[in-house]
This record gives C-alpha cells, sequence and structure tokens, in this order.
C-alpha cells in the first residue's frame, strides 16, 4: 500500500473512533438520569401512583324509575267458531248430493247432502241429511260419489261464526301458569300492527298423553269480521303482571363467587358497588327485588374495569 493512501485512511479511522466514543458517552449519561429518574410503582414511584388513582372511566349511565313488568307465554293457535256442530248421516251409503259448499250459511234443518243406502240388488230411498243448527259450514270432508261407511262419520260441520275463539296448545312446563280469566293479546298475518284482545275461557282438564300439551281455548272479545275461521294467529298470554318495579337491562348486572351486584354512580362522579337480589326475566330486563332504588343512576356500559369508588366521568 502506498504511502499517500495510508495518509487519507488515518484520518477517516480517526473520525470514526471519535464518533464512536461520542455514542458511548452519550449512552452512559443517559443510563445515568435514568437511574435517578422515579419508577411508576416502585420506591421513586410516586407520580405513577398518583396518575393511578386519577384514572377516570367513562361510563354511560340510566336513572331508575319505576315501571310495569309483564311475564307472559307465546304461542300460536288456530280460529275456530266457539260452537261447532258436527252433522251426521242417518244412514251409510253414497254421498250423492251436497247442497252446499264451505262458508255457506245454513239454517237449522236444511237439507245440506243426501246419502243413498242403496245395495247391490237392493234399492232404497236417499236419506237426507240435514243441519241440526243455524250457522256457516265450515267443513265438508266428503265430495260427491264418496262413500260414507258409517254413521259416525260426519258429512260436515257447522259453526255459528259470531262468536270466535282461539285454541292452541301449551307445554306441560307451562300449565301452572295458565288460568281461566288470563288475558291475551292475539296478532295475525294480514293485519301485524294490529293487536286483538281475549281471555281463557276453557282449559281443558287432562293432558295429552302423546304430545304432553294442555288444550286451552281464547275467547276474542270483540267482533271483528276481518277475523275468519281457520285463520292462523300468534298469541301473547299475560301470566304475571307486577306494577311499580325496580328494573335493569341485564348487560349491567355482574355476577360473580360473592353474589350479583351492579355500579351506581354517586355524587356524579363515584362508582359504587351494590349487591341485588333478582326476580323475573323478561325481554332483556331483570327486576330488582332488593339493593337499588327508584332514582339510582346505574352503570350499563363501560363498568367492566370499575371498582368500589372507582372515579367516572358520565358520557352520553
Amino acid at each position: 500500500m502506498s504511502d499517500n493512501n495510508k495518509k487519507m485512511k488515518m484520518p477517516i479511522t480517526g473520525v470514526i473512533l471519535v464518533i464512536l466514543i461520542t455514542i458511548i458517552l452519550a449512552l452512559l449519561a443517559m443510563n445515568l438520569i435514568g437511574g435517578n429518574a422515579p419508577i411508576a410503582g416502585g420506591p421513586g414511584g410516586k407520580a405513577g401512583a398518583e396518575n393511578d388513582e386519577t384514572m377516570v372511566y367513562s361510563v354511560l349511565t340510566e336513572t331508575l324509575e319505576p315501571e310495569d313488568m309483564e311475564n307472559y307465554l307465546k304461542f300460536n293457535g288456530d280460529i275456530i267458531a266457539e260452537t261447532t256442530v258436527d252433522i251426521y248421516p242417518d244412514t251409510a251409503g253414497k254421498l250423492t248430493k251436497l247442497n252446499v259448499s264451505l262458508g255457506s250459511y245454513v239454517r237449522k234443518g236444511q237439507v245440506i247432502a243426501e246419502v243413498d243406502p242403496s245395495l247391490p240388488g237392493q234399492v232404497f230411498a236417499s236419506s237426507p241429511v240435514k243441519s241440526t243448527i243455524t250457522g256457516t259450514v265450515t267443513d265438508l270432508p266428503f265430495k260427491v260419489g264418496a262413500t260414507v261407511s258409517s254413521t259416525q262419520i260426519p258429512v260436515a260441520s257447522v259453526g255459528n261464526l259470531t262468536d270466535l275463539q282461539v285454541v292452541s296448545y301449551i307445554s306441560e312446563k307451562d300449565m301452572a301458569s295458565v288460568e281461566l280469566g288470563q288475558s291475551a293479546g292475539i296478532t295475525f298475518e294480514p293485519y301485524k300492527d294490529e293487536t286483538f284482545t281475549g281471555s281463557i275461557t276453557e282449559v281443558s282438564p287432562v293432558l295429552d298423553r302423546s304430545s304432553r300439551t294442555l288444550e286451552i281455548k281464547i275467547s276474542l272479545e270483540e267482533k271483528d269480521s276481518r277475523i275468519k275461521s281457520g285463520m292462523f294467529g300468534s298469541v301473547r298470554l299475560i301470566t304475571e303482571n307486577k306494577i311499580n318495579v325496580i328494573s335493569v337491562p341485564d348487560e349491567s348486572l355482574i355476577s360473580s363467587s360473592e353474589g350479583t351486584f351492579a355500579y351506581i354512580v354517586v355524587n356524579g362522579s363515584i362508582a359504587e358497588q351494590r349487591f341485588v337480589e333478582t326476580g323475573m326475566n323478561i325481554d332483556g330486563s331483570t327486576e330488582i327485588t332488593s339493593g337499588l332504588s327508584a332514582g339510582d343512576q346505574i352503570v350499563i356500559r363501560g363498568h367492566s374495569m370499575l371498582q368500589d369508588g372507582s372515579a367516572v366521568r358520565l358520557t352520553e
């Protein structure tokens, strides 16, 4: 290597050494400064502790007010005539005439069909089938030409459609909640935004063995020509009604090994833990039987990090 090259490299090497020494001295200085600074949570961490103590949590609250709560059962049912009678023939044979159609209005004693009891080699006069009540034909199970094999098989059903009722079946586990006179709201698919009222007028004394269900009948309180026999309705049956109770949203309650509790805000800025006793739960709301009062400002959101005495800030 030439003398000129050596002379050029020596200044460069010196510069690099100076830079390295400067970096090392800076790191040492930073370590010394850091060692004297207080550590949060440590012996010198007073500032950090103060930050923890002044932590403020944003929460959403709701002021509790007394309200009414209704417990209910929901099920479906079919509309039938309150008075429906099956019409039977006086003799077995071939159905030769049907003088009515489904929905026809008939009077008591009117001939609605004829049955020919003739047998091979024997000719008999047709036997008339008469309605035993005045009303509307709601069922015609046979067509002309069909054979009615027994006098115990109806050829028609006639009902009084001025009084309609809902027939439905409830499960065995719910039967203790049902009794005569309970009110119900009924809705129908064609009139979704309207609720028709009714009450239980009949409860079967026995349980169906195969389905383990109990038959009930609900009479409609108002006559409405829009409601037809055979329609399908959704029933909301009120089983329990409580007036002026305190209820809270389910999400505001927290369960622990010590019990169920919620947080309320006192003095506008402090979270206070309250253990509660609960009652019925309906549609996302839980009845509070003890532990909270009307006017309490309960935390419904933002309570996951709270502790008793935490500082809070109310949000909307």
